[in-house]
């Protein structure tokens, strides 16, 4: 009797070790990630412009560009109330939007005389200081929109053949524009201090004129230039 007591204990024991071993071996449980904290990152996609001038002959032209936005961002969000994330953000980025189409120049002295010209327009520069509201759902997922004030960087030119010097002059200005941005994105938290995300983001510079172009020869004015820029971007950020 003694014996069997003791081979059943000892087979109750093995039992027990083999069953906390398995079940040390098991997956701890995923952990609901916290968005409180700062962060940096960097970011690349697509950027499409949607433009328009008037010049002083009074002839509007709606155009466009397409080209490759990329560049780095740092931010701090707070999460509150269980889900929800408020924060801010700054993104600093280059770009490579450019146009050139068809327009043409009036010389007021010369008997409002017009002259066929080539209008371009480049953004190399789009920055932004947004905050956002996201909500945080699930193991490590943030829906968010953000929204603030934005930059871009313009050089404008609008080449042709002066009717005055009889060759091609291309008179141009470089210009800071401000305004504003809205967006919205999701985020993933993918590691404890690591995340990925995809979002949109609409930036409308408003129009400005008259812009003054200018070179060695002579100069023209454009009336006004309307830019607005969309992007949709990818982006990886560490948490600290």
């Amino acid at each position: 009797m003694f014996r069997a007591l003791c081979g059943a204990a000892i087979l109750a024991l093995s039992a027990t070790t083999a069953s906390a071993a398995d079940y040390a071996q098991l997956p701890a449980a995923p952990v609901t990630f916290n968005w409180t904290g700062c962060y940096v990152g960097g970011h690349l996609g697509v950027a499409a412009s949607d433009d328009r001038t008037i010049n002083i002959a009074g002839g509007t032209l709606d155009f466009g560009a397409a080209g490759v936005v990329g560049g780095g961002q740092v931010g701090c969000d707070h999460q509150f109330a269980s889900n929800w994330v408020v924060g801010a953000e700054g993104r600093a980025a280059g770009a490579s939007l450019s146009s050139h189409h068809g327009s043409n120049v009036r010389f007021p002295a010369l008997g409002n005389l017009l002259v066929p010209s080539q209008f371009g327009l480049k953004n190399d520069f789009l920055g932004s200081v947004t905050a956002r509201l996201g909500y945080a759902y699930g193991l490590g997922w943030l829906f968010y929109a953000r929204g603030g004030v934005a930059w871009t960087h313009e050089k404008v030119d609008d080449a042709y053949i002066s009717p005055a010097a009889g060759f091609a002059i291309d008179p141009s200005a470089s210009v800071m524009r401000t305004g504003w941005t809205l967006g919205a994105g999701v985020e993933w938290a993918f590691a404890p201090s690591w995340s990925a995300n995809v979002e949109y983001n609409y930036h409308d510079f408003g129009t400005k004129g008259p812009i003054q172009l200018i070179s060695p020869v002579e100069g023209i004015t454009v009336a006004h230039l309307k830019d607005t820029i969309h992007a949709a971007t990818v982006g990886v950020n560490y948490h600290y």
